[in-house]
């Protein structure tokens, strides 16, 4: 048995590897694939309500949603540094990477937050499925990666419950708030059910991250899963509507149906043509251009 069949059977057994141990370039070069654009995705996610920290209408949510922010940032690092220790890249490329559009990111932060109510919406929804992905991979193969999510989890748990506050306050206030918060569900509803990403067959490195035991749950079944335990559920509570005339629960398939989401479109964005993509890495590129005295005073530039 060569030293990859070991590996995959011993990760399909439910076992974790350590980067002490004299992994595969294969198995190596799909976790760095897969923490890299976790760790893009949480960095590029703090822009969409970053904008909001000054336009919040109170005090109390202007240093909540900071605090979120600032948490993101952190997930951000976690991950990044999390990914070094597969020894293929350090932080710096990762970034590099990033801002030159050679790594990818999550496709919903390349969407505009056009209201208060938007940025009510990602804490309590993309969050909420991030949640649902996050959470079926604290038990993924590769043990830093598995650690350094159970702490991310912890704290996007409050996020969602951030999300929440602001969301029942609008849906519980005015006809004009009520209004705004239908809006964004409206506006956001499809890219949400996209941010699972692709459905199973479209996706070219799924059966890779499975024999790898990097992944456990198919794209197409956190879908599902979050549809039936959170979205629904979430909305009803607060009256408000699900934005999908053909959004039904087949109990003979024990599967929500939807309508078919816009995959062509999903893909265009992906490639670096949705609404905000520029903008997205042009702040991200300022970001790091801006701070280069900090990492150099810091002695890590």
């Amino acid at each position: 048995m060569t030293s990859n069949e070991t590996l995959k059977e011993r990760v399909q057994n439910g076992e974790q590897v350590e980067p002490s141990e004299d992994l595969p370039e294969e198995y190596k070069r799909a976790a760095q694939r897969m923490i890299q654009f976790h760790a893009n995705s949480e960095i590029v996610g703090t822009l969409p309500e970053k904008q909001w920290i000054k336009k919040a209408p109170s005090l109390q949510r202007k240093r909540a949603i900071s605090a979120k922010v600032q948490d993101e940032a952190g997930h951000a690092q976690v991950l990044y540094r999390t990914a070094e220790t597969l020894g293929l890249k350090d932080r710096e490329e990762m970034l590099n990477d990033l801002i030159n559009g050679d790594s990818k990111y999550v496709t919903v932060f390349n969407y505009p937050t056009k209201t208060w109510a938007d940025a009510a919406y990602i804490a309590m929804f993309i969050d909420g499925a991030a949640m649902f992905r996050q959470g079926s991979l604290t038990a993924s193969s590769y043990a830093p990666y598995a650690r350094g999510l159970r702490k991310i989890c912890y704290e996007e748990s409050f996020h969602v419950k951030h999300g929440e506050d602001i969301v029942r306050s609008l849906a519980t206030g005015s006809k004009k708030e009520q209004q705004l918060m239908q809006d964004a569900i409206d506006r956001w509803y499809e890219p949400t059910l996209q941010f699972f990403g692709p459905r199973d067959h479209m996706s070219d490195h799924t059966d890779e991250l499975f024999e790898w035991g990097l992944k456990l749950k198919s794209n197409d079944e956190l879908r599902q899963e979050y549809l039936e335990n959170f979205y629904v559920p979430k909305l009803e509570k607060y009256g408000l509507e699900v934005p999908d005339d053909k959004l039904s629960y087949d109990e003979d398939a024990e599967r929500w149906n939807y309508k078919e989401l816009d995959w062509d479109r999903f893909l265009e964005v992906s490639r670096g043509n949705g609404p905000v993509n520029d903008e997205r890495l042009t702040d991200r590129r300022e970001a790091l251009e801006n701070n280069d005295w900090v990492r150099r005073a810091a002695g890590v530039a």
